[in-house]
């Protein structure tokens, strides 16, 4: 039986939308597999007030507070006021603002909310990441019919690294779903109508991938090659239950590859349903 994961709350405070900080922070925590995290954003938040009544609820449940604060004076205060709580705090801006500014020997502007001045893209990029990294393994199912992309696909077979690609490179929002052994997928997917990917791969190559992650696996069936034959199998027959499903085998590809055969794959259904509805109207 798989040992619990440690549940960390995170509490993200901005006074603009939060988003970078929370995107920073999740592609941070992702890497500690022993970490459950759990987010809760503070957006907008201009006051000491705000910012202390969020201090002491961190401190209520042993959290960690993320701050992004262009304003020099809500940095300060919260830093004094860390050192009187029993809590752990991470500066996400003042660090860099105050180095760069003693580099170039300037001054910043120190106006929140000034990045999402950079254009309605940018935002939607930041959008796109941040519903990536919620939908990450399986989680946000309630959500998951919001994704431009589903992937499917048995663990390590580069879900989480392509979702990511096409996020940051094609500004999409992607929801990748592991496909376990033996138990069904959330019925949720079975009756998408979004673009769904399931991912496959030689069971010596995967075998040989999860050998050289063997320090994170948690039985000796994760790199037996019968049980791993056994979950393709498995997938595949999950695979073949969802309507639409492109299947791709990703054993020799790189994350650029296997991203640009979803993107054509995409390319052409849409091209196929601008054609279908002009016959159609």
């Amino acid at each position: 039986m798989n040992p619990p994961k440690k549940k960390v709350h995170v509490f993200i405070v901005s006074d603009a939308t939060g988003i970078t900080a929370e995107m920073v922070i999740s592609a941070v925590l992702v890497q500690f597999k022993e970490i459950e995290p759990v987010f809760k954003r503070f957006p907008y938040i201009k006051t000491k007030e705000q910012i202390k009544e969020i201090l002491m609820q961190a401190e209520a449940v042993k959290g960690i507070v993320i701050y992004s604060f262009v304003s020099q004076e809500l940095r300060a205060w919260v830093r004094k006021e860390q050192r009187k709580m029993d809590i752990y705090t991470v500066d996400i801006l003042g660090p860099l603002l105050e180095r760069l500014g003693k580099m170039w020997n300037i001054n910043p502007v120190l106006n929140p909310g000034l990045f999402r001045g950079i254009g309605e893209e940018s935002f939607k990029l930041a959008e796109s990441i941040d519903f990536t990294l919620k939908h990450d393994d399986g989680q946000g199912i309630e959500t998951i019919d919001s994704a431009d992309i589903v992937i499917l696909g048995v663990s390590r077979t580069s879900k989480t690294p392509t979702s990511l690609y096409l996020s940051c490179n094609n500004n999409l929002k992607i929801a990748n779903i592991p496909v376990i052994l033996n138990m069904n997928p959330p019925e949720k997917i079975f009756a998408l109508n979004t673009q769904k990917v399931g991912f496959t791969i030689s069971p010596e190559r995967l075998a040989f991938i999860r050998q050289k992650r063997l320090k994170y696996a948690k039985s000796i069936d994760y790199t037996d090659i019968t049980n791993i034959r056994r979950e393709l199998e498995y997938s595949h027959k999950i695979f073949n239950q969802i309507k639409g499903l492109q299947v791709i085998d990703v054993t020799n590809s790189s994350i650029e590859e296997i991203a640009n055969k979803i993107i054509e794959n995409r390319t052409e259904t849409t091209s196929h349903k601008k054609v279908h509805k002009s016959f159609t109207s």
